[in-house]
């Protein structure tokens, strides 16, 4: 019986413990610890639901806003991606001739696109392209292989889902310059990014 009583006191106070760890207040903000967001609020700092400075959270809106206005992307029904956008930006992943590896030079163009993706959450369509030289099925194949390639990096390398990408090959069909000249063809070798509206 004695032994059964210690079991049960010892018990209670395991349990006591826990309920006081899952609401402790580090920061006294009134929110507790394991649902803050903001940790390090000051003391007596007015705080929404999450524990967060109102301030804080529009100042984090307003970055978020910024860098989504940086990047405008034409949407898979023919608009624009956001809404706010005037004009289609020019990014894309360039390619040397007849490769689908991608360069270490196109570095920036990835970067951008990571701070554009981690706060739209919007699902994107990776369309692949050549220039004119060789033969269409050859052309067709690298256009593909190309858009695959970039989404391998942005899933392995930036982390995202690859659910989010779609990939699709265009060969040479849409040229964005001259095949004439071998500025234009630079132009042509390329993966481009719809947003995909659903």
């Amino acid at each position: 019986m004695v032994k059964l009583t210690l079991i049960l006191i010892v018990s209670v106070l395991f349990s006591v413990g826990g309920l006081a760890r899952q609401w402790q207040d580090t920061d006294l903000d009134g929110v507790p610890d394991l649902k803050d967001a903001c940790e390090d609020t000051a003391r007596g700092q007015i705080v929404d639901a999450r524990g967060c400075d109102n301030r804080q959270a529009s100042t984090m809106k307003a970055q978020q806003l910024r860098i989504m206005s940086n990047l405008c992307f034409a949407t898979s029904n023919g608009q624009l991606f956001p809404a706010s956008c005037t004009e289609k930006s020019s990014i894309s992943v360039k390619f040397e001739f007849a490769q689908s590896q991608v360069l270490m030079s196109q570095e920036q163009a990835f970067e951008k696109l990571n701070s554009w993706l981690a706060v739209t959450r919007v699902p994107l369509l990776l369309v692949g392209h050549t220039d004119s030289i060789g033969e269409q099925s050859f052309n067709q194949k690298l256009s593909l292989l190309r858009a695959e390639q970039v989404k391998k990096i942005l899933v392995e390398q930036f982390g995202f889902a690859a659910n989010r990408f779609q990939v699709k090959g265009m060969g040479s069909q849409l040229p964005i310059a001259s095949n004439q000249n071998a500025y234009g063809r630079e132009q042509n070798r390329r993966v481009e990014f719809l947003v995909i509206v659903q």
